[in-house]
Protein backbone atom coordinates (compact mmCIF):
# COMPACT_ATOMS: atom_id res chain seq x y z
CA UNK A 1 0.00 0.00 0.00
CA UNK A 2 1.30 3.43 -0.93
CA UNK A 3 2.33 5.58 2.04
CA UNK A 4 1.58 9.29 1.83
CA UNK A 5 3.75 11.58 3.95
CA UNK A 6 3.74 15.36 4.10
CA UNK A 7 6.05 17.81 5.83
CA UNK A 8 4.50 18.75 9.22
CA UNK A 9 3.04 22.21 9.73
CA UNK A 10 4.28 24.48 12.49
CA UNK A 11 1.85 25.54 15.23
CA UNK A 12 2.19 29.16 14.22
CA UNK A 13 -0.71 31.55 13.43
CA UNK A 14 1.33 33.39 10.83
CA UNK A 15 1.98 30.17 8.94
CA UNK A 16 -1.60 28.87 9.21
CA UNK A 17 -3.10 32.20 8.15
CA UNK A 18 -0.83 32.43 5.12
CA UNK A 19 -1.67 28.82 4.26
CA UNK A 20 -5.41 29.53 4.36
CA UNK A 21 -4.95 32.72 2.36
CA UNK A 22 -3.16 30.74 -0.36
CA UNK A 23 -6.08 28.29 -0.37
CA UNK A 24 -8.44 31.18 -1.09
CA UNK A 25 -9.86 32.03 2.32
CA UNK A 26 -10.58 35.72 2.86
CA UNK A 27 -8.84 36.94 6.05
CA UNK A 28 -12.03 38.01 7.85
CA UNK A 29 -11.16 35.21 10.30
CA UNK A 30 -7.58 34.73 11.53
CA UNK A 31 -5.78 32.27 13.78
CA UNK A 32 -4.27 33.86 16.91
CA UNK A 33 -2.24 32.57 19.84
CA UNK A 34 -3.93 31.37 23.01
CA UNK A 35 -1.35 32.32 25.63
CA UNK A 36 -2.85 30.46 28.57
CA UNK A 37 -5.86 29.04 30.33
CA UNK A 38 -6.38 31.73 32.95
CA UNK A 39 -9.34 34.09 32.39
CA UNK A 40 -7.12 37.16 31.99
CA UNK A 41 -5.10 35.37 29.29
CA UNK A 42 -8.21 34.14 27.48
CA UNK A 43 -9.47 37.73 27.51
CA UNK A 44 -6.54 38.61 25.22
CA UNK A 45 -8.04 36.44 22.46
CA UNK A 46 -10.19 38.48 20.01
CA UNK A 47 -13.86 37.45 19.94
CA UNK A 48 -15.85 35.80 18.58
CA UNK A 49 -13.94 32.50 18.32
CA UNK A 50 -15.29 29.77 16.06
CA UNK A 51 -12.62 27.05 16.45
CA UNK A 52 -9.59 26.07 18.52
CA UNK A 53 -6.69 23.93 17.32
CA UNK A 54 -4.76 22.03 19.98
CA UNK A 55 -1.28 20.65 19.39
CA UNK A 56 -0.30 17.96 21.89
CA UNK A 57 2.16 15.09 22.31
CA UNK A 58 1.08 11.53 21.53
CA UNK A 59 2.32 9.64 24.58
CA UNK A 60 1.75 6.14 25.94
CA UNK A 61 -0.70 7.57 28.47
CA UNK A 62 -2.65 9.30 25.75
CA UNK A 63 -2.79 6.18 23.55
CA UNK A 64 -4.16 4.13 26.44
CA UNK A 65 -6.81 6.79 27.04
CA UNK A 66 -7.66 7.01 23.33
CA UNK A 67 -8.33 3.28 23.07
CA UNK A 68 -10.40 3.26 26.27
CA UNK A 69 -12.40 6.28 25.10
CA UNK A 70 -13.15 4.67 21.75
CA UNK A 71 -14.29 1.41 23.36
CA UNK A 72 -16.51 3.28 25.82
CA UNK A 73 -18.21 5.31 23.10
CA UNK A 74 -18.74 2.23 20.93
CA UNK A 75 -20.33 0.53 23.92
CA UNK A 76 -22.42 3.39 25.29
CA UNK A 77 -22.95 5.47 22.17
CA UNK A 78 -23.03 9.26 21.76
CA UNK A 79 -25.06 11.87 19.94
CA UNK A 80 -23.35 13.35 16.88
CA UNK A 81 -25.23 15.69 14.59
CA UNK A 82 -25.14 14.95 10.87
CA UNK A 83 -24.06 18.56 10.37
CA UNK A 84 -20.51 17.82 11.57
CA UNK A 85 -17.95 17.69 8.75
CA UNK A 86 -15.41 15.02 9.71
CA UNK A 87 -12.62 13.33 7.81
CA UNK A 88 -10.10 10.62 8.58
CA UNK A 89 -6.33 11.06 8.37
CA UNK A 90 -4.48 8.71 6.02
CA UNK A 91 -1.53 11.00 5.23
CA UNK A 92 1.35 11.02 7.71
CA UNK A 93 2.05 14.48 9.17
CA UNK A 94 -1.10 15.97 7.61
CA UNK A 95 -2.89 16.51 10.94
CA UNK A 96 -2.28 20.27 10.78
CA UNK A 97 -3.99 20.63 7.41
CA UNK A 98 -6.80 18.29 8.45
CA UNK A 99 -7.28 20.34 11.62
CA UNK A 100 -7.57 23.49 9.49
CA UNK A 101 -10.04 21.79 7.15
CA UNK A 102 -12.13 20.69 10.15
CA UNK A 103 -12.08 24.24 11.55
CA UNK A 104 -13.13 25.90 8.29
CA UNK A 105 -15.57 23.24 7.07
CA UNK A 106 -17.61 23.40 10.27
CA UNK A 107 -17.76 27.20 10.07
CA UNK A 108 -18.18 27.51 6.32
CA UNK A 109 -21.19 29.82 6.60
CA UNK A 110 -19.08 32.34 8.53
CA UNK A 111 -16.22 32.33 6.01
CA UNK A 112 -15.68 34.40 2.90
CA UNK A 113 -13.83 32.68 0.07
CA UNK A 114 -11.98 34.28 -2.82
CA UNK A 115 -13.09 33.50 -6.37
CA UNK A 116 -11.69 30.12 -7.43
CA UNK A 117 -10.77 29.15 -3.85
CA UNK A 118 -9.05 25.75 -3.70
CA UNK A 119 -10.36 25.11 -0.20
CA UNK A 120 -13.95 26.02 -1.07
CA UNK A 121 -13.79 23.69 -4.08
CA UNK A 122 -12.46 20.81 -1.94
CA UNK A 123 -15.16 21.31 0.69
CA UNK A 124 -17.95 21.43 -1.88
CA UNK A 125 -16.68 18.40 -3.75
CA UNK A 126 -16.21 16.33 -0.58
CA UNK A 127 -19.42 17.39 1.19
CA UNK A 128 -21.36 14.22 0.39
CA UNK A 129 -18.40 11.88 0.94
CA UNK A 130 -17.77 9.65 3.95
CA UNK A 131 -14.89 10.49 6.34
CA UNK A 132 -12.80 7.76 4.68
CA UNK A 133 -13.59 9.01 1.16
CA UNK A 134 -12.62 12.55 2.14
CA UNK A 135 -9.26 11.26 3.37
CA UNK A 136 -8.58 9.44 0.10
CA UNK A 137 -9.69 12.48 -1.86
CA UNK A 138 -7.20 14.67 0.02
CA UNK A 139 -4.41 12.21 -0.85
CA UNK A 140 -4.97 13.01 -4.52
CA UNK A 141 -5.72 16.74 -4.12
CA UNK A 142 -2.49 18.14 -5.51
CA UNK A 143 -3.39 21.83 -5.06
CA UNK A 144 -3.74 21.44 -1.28
CA UNK A 145 -0.63 19.25 -1.00
CA UNK A 146 1.54 21.78 -2.84
CA UNK A 147 0.22 24.65 -0.72
CA UNK A 148 0.76 22.61 2.47
CA UNK A 149 4.37 21.86 1.51
CA UNK A 150 5.03 25.52 0.73
CA UNK A 151 3.60 26.63 4.08
CA UNK A 152 5.51 23.95 6.00
CA UNK A 153 8.80 25.07 4.42
CA UNK A 154 7.93 28.70 5.18
CA UNK A 155 7.30 27.81 8.82
CA UNK A 156 10.70 26.15 9.12
CA UNK A 157 12.45 29.15 7.59
CA UNK A 158 10.70 31.65 9.87
CA UNK A 159 10.97 29.44 12.92
CA UNK A 160 14.74 29.42 12.74
CA UNK A 161 14.72 33.19 13.22
CA UNK A 162 11.98 33.75 15.74
CA UNK A 163 13.18 32.52 19.08
CA UNK A 164 14.96 29.97 21.27
CA UNK A 165 14.35 26.28 20.59
CA UNK A 166 14.42 23.21 22.81
CA UNK A 167 15.48 20.20 20.76
CA UNK A 168 13.43 20.03 17.58
CA UNK A 169 10.42 21.87 18.94
CA UNK A 170 9.41 25.13 20.55
CA UNK A 171 8.54 24.24 24.11
CA UNK A 172 4.83 24.93 24.52
CA UNK A 173 3.46 25.93 27.89
CA UNK A 174 0.59 27.94 29.26
CA UNK A 175 2.26 30.76 31.13
CA UNK A 176 1.14 33.21 33.74
CA UNK A 177 -0.03 36.63 32.64
CA UNK A 178 3.19 38.21 33.91
CA UNK A 179 5.31 35.84 31.82
CA UNK A 180 3.21 36.43 28.72
CA UNK A 181 3.50 40.21 29.06
CA UNK A 182 7.26 39.84 29.43
CA UNK A 183 7.39 37.65 26.32
CA UNK A 184 5.43 40.17 24.30
CA UNK A 185 8.04 42.92 24.81
CA UNK A 186 10.81 41.69 22.47
CA UNK A 187 9.45 40.45 19.11
CA UNK A 188 11.59 37.33 19.07
CA UNK A 189 10.20 35.94 22.33
CA UNK A 190 6.59 36.23 21.17
CA UNK A 191 7.09 32.83 19.59
CA UNK A 192 8.04 30.90 22.73
CA UNK A 193 4.75 29.02 22.65
CA UNK A 194 5.11 27.87 19.03
CA UNK A 195 6.25 24.45 17.95
CA UNK A 196 8.55 24.37 14.95
CA UNK A 197 7.92 21.73 12.28
CA UNK A 198 10.55 18.96 11.99
CA UNK A 199 11.79 17.51 8.69
CA UNK A 200 9.66 15.21 6.55
CA UNK A 201 11.60 12.09 7.62
CA UNK A 202 11.78 12.90 11.32
CA UNK A 203 9.49 10.86 13.58
CA UNK A 204 6.74 13.16 14.83
CA UNK A 205 4.93 12.59 18.13
CA UNK A 206 2.94 15.84 18.11
CA UNK A 207 -0.60 15.95 16.78
CA UNK A 208 -3.27 18.55 15.90
CA UNK A 209 -6.97 18.28 16.69
CA UNK A 210 -9.78 20.76 16.10
CA UNK A 211 -12.44 21.80 18.62
CA UNK A 212 -15.55 23.29 17.02
CA UNK A 213 -19.13 24.29 17.84
CA UNK A 214 -21.80 22.56 15.74
CA UNK A 215 -25.53 22.63 16.54
CA UNK A 216 -25.03 23.60 20.17
CA UNK A 217 -22.35 21.04 21.00
CA UNK A 218 -18.56 21.05 21.28
CA UNK A 219 -16.91 18.48 19.04
CA UNK A 220 -13.34 17.19 19.05
CA UNK A 221 -12.31 16.31 15.51
CA UNK A 222 -9.27 14.06 15.21
CA UNK A 223 -8.56 12.19 11.97
CA UNK A 224 -6.83 9.41 13.93
CA UNK A 225 -10.12 8.60 15.66
CA UNK A 226 -13.02 6.74 14.02
CA UNK A 227 -15.60 9.43 14.79
CA UNK A 228 -16.07 12.92 16.26
CA UNK A 229 -16.11 13.19 20.06
CA UNK A 230 -19.04 15.09 21.58
CA UNK A 231 -17.81 17.03 24.64
CA UNK A 232 -21.20 18.43 25.58
CA UNK A 233 -23.03 21.69 25.14
CA UNK A 234 -21.40 24.92 24.07
CA UNK A 235 -22.29 28.18 22.31
CA UNK A 236 -20.65 30.79 20.12
CA UNK A 237 -20.09 32.91 23.23
CA UNK A 238 -18.51 30.16 25.36
CA UNK A 239 -16.66 28.09 22.74
CA UNK A 240 -13.18 29.30 23.72
CA UNK A 241 -13.66 28.65 27.44
CA UNK A 242 -15.33 25.28 26.80
CA UNK A 243 -12.59 24.21 24.37
CA UNK A 244 -9.90 25.19 26.87
CA UNK A 245 -11.55 22.95 29.46
CA UNK A 246 -11.02 20.06 27.03
CA UNK A 247 -7.41 21.18 26.52
CA UNK A 248 -6.89 21.09 30.29
CA UNK A 249 -7.87 17.43 30.35
CA UNK A 250 -5.19 16.65 27.76
CA UNK A 251 -2.62 18.40 29.92
CA UNK A 252 -3.80 16.71 33.12
CA UNK A 253 -3.32 13.29 31.54
CA UNK A 254 0.35 14.09 30.89
CA UNK A 255 1.40 16.52 33.66
CA UNK A 256 5.10 15.98 32.97
CA UNK A 257 4.71 17.16 29.35
CA UNK A 258 5.18 20.79 28.29
CA UNK A 259 4.58 20.45 24.56
CA UNK A 260 1.04 21.81 24.35
CA UNK A 261 -0.04 24.71 22.19
CA UNK A 262 -3.42 26.17 21.25
CA UNK A 263 -4.42 28.64 18.56
CA UNK A 264 -7.91 30.08 18.05
CA UNK A 265 -9.76 31.05 14.90
CA UNK A 266 -11.04 34.55 15.68
CA UNK A 267 -12.89 37.26 13.81
CA UNK A 268 -10.37 39.71 12.38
Amino acid sequence: METHRWLPLEANPEVTNQFLKQLGLHPNWQFVDVYGMEPELLSMVPRPVCAVLLLFPITEKYEVFRIEEEEKIKSEGQDVTESVYFMKQTISNACGTIGLIHAIANNKDKMNFESGSTLKKFLEESLSMSPEERARYLEKYEAIRVTHESSAHEGQTEGAELGPKSGSYWEANFSSLENVLQQLKPPESHMDCHVEAPSIDEKVDLHFIALVHVDGHLYELDGRKPFPINHGKTSDDTLLEDAIEVCKKFMERDPEELRFNAIALSAA
